[in-house]
């Protein structure tokens, strides 16, 4: 039976249309293929919370994508930028709903921090995270790969959440750049992007099946 992929967008403001967009990135579908489901887009739209149960049973959603844009709801009085308190509902419901079904989750850069910050994570504001490609070191496998980085919060290395499991560190600020979960959900978290450029795209994609 194909295994199906549940995938969250990110939502902007169109000024000029004054018209909100939810979108993403193409490369998103091909890194989804290659983990070997088919991707399924989730509208930016609480109401389709009524409509999980079905959705999930008649799509065999075997894994959820969160995927990176826009800054959580948390920040929105911390200089947060094109945040979309919609999408922050949307996904912490789905959260639950994978809690409840024992459904994994995959998630990249802003879910990294929605993931974190469910799980009571101290996301906060770093600098030199924004538009660089940086050395990050994978704790478990004594390795050190080069990835890219676009974000301006992150989460510090020290008084973790003991759900919180660290993979990858970026040890010139001590931030983390993965964790990984078993309870109360099964999840994979990174914030770097493999699905562009300068993204490890080969080692992310081995590191991430050998886990979910």
């Amino acid at each position: 039976m194909k295994k199906f992929a549940l995938i969250s967008l990110r939502n902007d403001l169109i000024v000029n249309r004054k018209e909100r967009r939810d979108s993403i990135d193409i490369e998103i579908y091909n890194l989804v293929f290659e983990l070997g489901y088919i991707p399924i887009l989730l509208p930016n739209e609480p109401t389709i919370t009524d409509f999980f149960e079905l959705i999930f049973k008649e799509n065999n959603i075997a894994l959820i994508l969160l995927t990176g844009g826009n800054d959580i709801d948390k920040f929105k009085n911390k200089n947060g930028s094109n945040l979309y308190f919609k999408r922050d509902k949307l996904e912490l419901n789905l959260i639950d709903y994978c809690i409840s079904k024992s459904i994994p989750i995959l998630s990249i850069c802003r879910g990294f921090q929605l993931v974190a910050n469910y799980l009571e994570g101290n996301i906060e504001k770093i600098e030199g995270h924004v538009d660089i490609v940086h050395e990050i070191s994978l704790i478990n496998l004594k390795e050190k790969i080069n990835v890219n980085s676009f974000h301006s919060y992150g989460l510090k290395n020290n008084k973790l959440p003991s759900m919180i499991r660290p993979f990858a560190l970026y040890k010139k600020d001590n931030t983390i750049e993965g964790f990984t979960t078993i309870e109360p959900f099964k999840s994979f978290n990174i914030m770097w992007h493999p699905e562009r450029a300068n993204g490890s795209r080969v080692k992310t994609l081995k590191l991430i099946k050998s886990f979910i």
